[in-house]
């Protein structure tokens, strides 16, 4: 079991240690699969929830009352896929040769080091003390940096740019966020009137 499940990540261990050549056999030599990417990013929300959950109150804030497995899942999933279509939005336009599929799998891929960094740092946190925290924010910050350079590396290399064009269009992505944001709001906004004011009619009508 342990061979097979090292077989499967061969690829992310690869991207981990030779980012360039892993995304590459990625896209180009069509070794990466989706159901593994996805699989990498839901170990990495099931991590993310059990950090909230279960790292010490030292260095964790959460309510108790408050947490919620499912809730954790939705919004990261949301802020996944918010940055693919932004991106992928982006890239389109600036002659990116990266496919929805392909940017996908790049950040479910990069997250790699998100999992091997979030769960054994909320672990480890139940036996600091309060002087020694420091730890625990500083493997949680490896894992981060090293997942925003795997995350560069792999756009870079997917949509076969050089590195001023791609670090380009990240700025743009975050832009073209913003503005996706604002209009999901927007809409919200105007659908919550409508449905009060149909509402209201409604609510006038039986009582006539």
């Amino acid at each position: 079991m342990m061979r097979k499940l090292f077989g499967w990540y061969a690829l992310p261990l690869k991207i981990m240690a030779r980012p360039f050549a892993g995304f590459y056999a990625m896209k180009y030599e069509g070794k990466g699969v989706m159901w593994l990417a996805l699989l990498n990013f839901f170990l990495v929300s099931v991590s993310f929830s059990f950090s909230n959950q279960y790292a010490s109150i030292l260095v964790n804030d959460s309510h108790p009352m408050a947490l919620n497995s499912f809730a954790d899942m939705i919004f990261l999933t949301a802020a996944l896929l918010l940055f693919c279509i932004a991106n992928w939005s982006v890239t389109s336009l600036t002659d990116g040769e990266g496919r929805f599929k392909d940017i996908l799998m790049t950040v479910c891929y990069a997250m790699t080091p998100l999992l091997l960094t979030i769960a054994p740092a909320a672990a480890l946190s139940n036996f600091l003390a309060a002087e020694e925290t420091g730890i625990y924010f500083l493997i949680l910050t490896l894992g981060m940096v090293y997942f925003v350079i795997l995350v560069f590396v792999g756009l870079v290399t997917v949509h076969n740019y050089g590195a001023v064009k791609a670090l380009l269009t990240v700025l743009l992505t975050f832009i073209a966020i913003l503005i996706i944001v604002f209009l999901l709001t927007l809409l919200f906004t105007l659908w919550q009137q409508l449905w009060i004011f149909a509402n209201s009619i409604y609510t006038e009508l039986l009582f006539r």
